[in-house]
């Protein structure tokens, strides 16, 4: 990735502020768990968080303090996968698939606790999230309402004691818009700069890219976040398809790289297949771009008698050529005709794939500066971990410190104060972290963090 500058350097925009050292003792202190699954069911992430505050209105504190991703055992996967394939869950999830979810991000974070030492109970929160399980949580019922049953969720309390927090919703400016990924509020709190146009492109089974303008745009427009076609799903198939099931992604690309790249099939498949024309499904991975798809690619490869390195560099292109084509896409219906992007962040597993990033940057304008997210403190691999535990918080804060019935809507004193909504399952300690936020506010609301402090970010966020 071309590195340029520093990923947070604004010492020429705030040559006063003050940098972070060892904090002093915080009026708010509580550790954040963040656990999803990717679109494939094939591991669930896990990002241990802490969080501090010395009042309302210092800065919030953030502190990545562990990571990892726990395997999933196919044979909780593929019940999970086969019934969506089968469209049974357009009805009603089956129980016994509740309970199973359930048990698996329980068993998870037991995991997850017992591989790093850890005590369930020094846990305050922890926010759940899957893409494909929405599909599972969600249902129709006679007058067309969409409903989130609470059973996985409250399994995952029952078994681990730790409060829940799950099904989020993000408010911006008193708007709900729930065609925007609720991480994409956290990536724009995280990466937010005075002057410059930045652009966090995560490459994970699926692709999504979040456009956030800079501050000085802030009452024109809002950050653009998009589902973007596939990520790793093609690779990740092709190279166990390719090896069979000896390995199961491309680390760092070096089996396409031997590969030459057939652009007839490339070109082929992008015109059929075009997410910008259509928004994919929710159940993108198993329906649009799951493992049907994938073979079928592999299946004219082979016609075309091209090799095992030839038809991962292929299938590799079509991601990384697609990712290009939707940004361009995305920025000239947006934005105005001419908007430059200054810095754009790259995250996720597909990240460390030099033939697409190498794709990417020779298509971007050169004064694009691309960087990886561990600049701010964030590995790549973490980002949507963490991005849940960070929604999480916010949640349970601006939840706690509202009054019943009161909407959601920005004050006065707050005109353009975003939020989160979501549900939770309390556990064991949920009277005792009520208390202790409730004591932080001072009786007060408390809104959506504006200024953060990330540990290990080369300069503090503005």
């Amino acid at each position: 990735m071309r590195r340029k500058d520093s990923a947070m350097d604004v010492r020429g925009i705030s040559p006063n502020q003050e940098k972070t050292g060892e904090p002093a003792r915080d009026r708010l202190n509580l550790t954040v768990l963040g656990v999803c699954t990717g679109t494939g069911l094939g591991h669930l992430d896990c990002a241990l968080v802490q969080f501090g505050q010395n009042s309302p209105s210092a800065p919030l504190r953030v502190k990545l303090q562990q990571f990892d991703q726990i395997p999933i055992p196919a044979s909780v996967r593929d019940p999970v996968v086969n019934y969506l394939r089968s469209g049974r869950h357009k009805s009603k999830p089956a129980p016994h698939l509740e309970d199973l979810l359930g048990r698996l991000f329980s068993s998870g974070i037991k995991a997850f606790c017992r591989k790093n030492a850890l005590e369930a109970a020094s846990i305050d929160l922890v926010g759940t999230h899957s893409n494909v399980l929405r599909l599972l949580n969600t249902r129709a019922n006679s007058d067309g309402v969409r409903e989130h049953p609470v059973h996985w969720n409250a399994i995952v309390t029952s078994e681990t004691g730790i409060s829940t927090v799950f099904d989020f919703t993000t408010i911006e400016r008193g708007v709900v818009r729930r065609h925007i990924h609720p991480t994409s509020y956290v990536d724009r709190l995280f990466l937010r700069h005075p002057t410059k146009f930045r652009v966090c492109l995560n490459i994970d089974e699926l692709a999504n890219l979040s456009f956030i303008p800079a501050h000085g745009d802030d009452g024109a427009r809002a950050t653009i976040s998009r589902d973007c076609g596939p990520g790793s799903l093609f690779i990740d198939y092709a190279i166990r398809y390719c090896t069979s099931n000896d390995q199961s992604e491309d680390h760092d690309g070096k089996m396409g790289s031997l590969g030459k790249v057939n652009q007839d099939i490339v070109d082929r498949y992008l015109d059929a297949h075009d997410p910008f024309r259509q928004l994919p499904p929710i159940s993108i991975a198993t329906e649009m771009f799951g493992d049907h798809e994938a073979q079928q690619l592999i299946d004219e490869c082979l016609y075309s008698s091209m090799s095992e390195a030839d038809t991962i560099a292929t299938i590799t292109r079509i991601t990384a050529q697609n990712i290009l084509k939707q940004y361009q896409r995305l920025l000239e219906l947006f934005f105005p005709p001419g908007q430059e992007v200054d810095e754009l962040f790259i995250c996720g597993p597909s990240a460390r794939n030099s033939n697409i990033i190498d794709y990417l940057e020779a298509g971007f304008p050169e004064g694009v500066i691309t960087k990886p997210l561990h600049d701010i403190g964030i590995p790549g691999d973490a980002h949507e971990a963490v991005c849940y535990a960070h929604l999480a918080l916010e949640a349970v804060l601006s939840q706690a410190t509202q009054a019943a019935g009161t909407p959601p809507a920005p004050s006065s004193a707050y005109p353009n104060a975003d939020a989160v909504r979501a549900r939770v399952v309390p556990g064991r300690r949920w009277n005792e972290l009520l208390s202790h936020v409730l004591e932080f506010s001072g009786g007060q609301r408390l809104y959506f963090a504006t200024n953060v402090r990330i540990a290990g970010s080369f300069e503090a966020a503005v």
